[in-house]
């Protein structure tokens, strides 16, 4: 008897041994820190001009309406979804576009770096890359395997006509989900950066704050205001724009709030006339992606929301996009 339960105690602690050695595995990266930022360069830069445009872009790792559902994918649908997004991008054709839920190497969309596509097929200049998700084996959605994420590699990034001479990468307050899910849950970041336009530098904050908790929502909020604000006060151009998974006027909701106090940002209001918002991309009601500009410097011309083919659309959020100039900075000038 004592043999046999010592050869059950093996069993188990072999068991063990070998589920926490895959659960590290799974759960750890392949990008080093220095490598969690980046700035790459695709093209030649474009001549600077009067009116300028910003577009705030959740693509949702191109996935259309499937996001987080447990259903197996096609390459054809990825490809398709590129094509739509491709195809509305270069209709708007924005100078700079900050996205969200953006993948650089993932099993979940076939291991396309998304960012370098769109760049080369857009014809942008330079992007600064984010990595917000590095995790070699995701087990999401829940259920077989063949639904799960597997290897992620995913972010925001900034695309620009413009050179960008810096970029910063911040990770902003944790989630509170239990360990077993907090260390395969991403992180949700600020990335900052800075664009020369002629003569002046626009900082660009990309956001994507938390979606299921709003305490933590909030205090992301409260975060990104005090990383936004010494921006504010040097004078330059501010913009932030991003995925806040929050919407105005909600009482009950301080994230839009908290970013906003005390700061001289208003909020570009889009065009609503065709869309009620921008979530869920095939019947935008809810307007959780927003633009913020700092009111001293950039004068808005007009904003707009564009979600794609409406019984397709490329991502579950649509895209917003403002028309701009920047004003002359008084303190500065001669």
């Amino acid at each position: 008897m004592a043999r046999l339960l010592r050869r059950i105690l093996f069993s188990v602690l072999a068991v063990v041994a070998v589920g926490a050695g895959l659960w590290f595995w799974a759960s750890s990266g392949t990008l080093s820190s220095d490598e969690l930022a980046q700035t790459r360069t695709y093209a030649e830069a474009d001549s600077v001009s009067d009116t300028l445009s910003v577009m705030t872009y959740n693509i949702g790792y191109l996935s259309g309406m499937t996001n987080n559902l447990p259903v197996e994918r096609d390459r054809a649908l990825f490809d398709s979804n590129l094509a739509s997004a491709i195809d509305m991008l270069d209709r708007v054709d924005p100078d700079v576009i900050a996205v969200q839920e953006i993948d650089f190497d993932a099993g979940r969309s076939f291991h396309v770096h998304q960012l370098d596509t769109l760049a080369r097929r857009l014809s942008y200049l330079t992007a600064a890359q984010a990595v917000n998700w590095d995790v070699r084996y995701l087990p999401f959605p829940y259920g077989w395997p063949s639904v799960h994420f597997g290897r992620v590699l995913s972010g925001q990034a900034i695309l620009s006509r413009y050179p960008i001479v810096d970029h910063r990468r911040q990770v902003l307050a944790k989630t509170s989900r239990p360990y077993v899910s907090r260390v395969f849950y991403l992180d949700r970041l600020a990335q900052v950066a800075d664009v020369v336009i002629g003569s002046d530098t626009l900082s660009i904050v990309n956001v994507h704050l938390e979606a299921f908790e709003q305490p933590v929502r909030e205090t992301q909020a409260a975060e990104v205001r005090e990383l936004v604000a010494p921006l504010l006060a040097s004078g330059r151009p501010v913009l932030l724009v991003g995925d806040f998974n929050a919407v105005p006027d909600d009482a009950s909701d301080e994230t839009l709030r908290r970013v906003t106090s005390g700061l001289s940002l208003n909020r570009a209001m889009p065009d609503t006339t065709q869309h009620a918002g921008t979530y869920p991309g095939d019947d935008p009601k809810r307007l959780i992606d927003h633009i913020f500009y700092a009111t001293e410097r950039i004068v808005p011309i007009g904003t707009r929301i564009d979600c794609g083919p409406p019984d397709a659309p490329p991502s579950d959020h649509c895209a917003v996009t403002m028309t701009f100039r920047l004003s002359a900075d008084e303190n500065n000038a001669l």
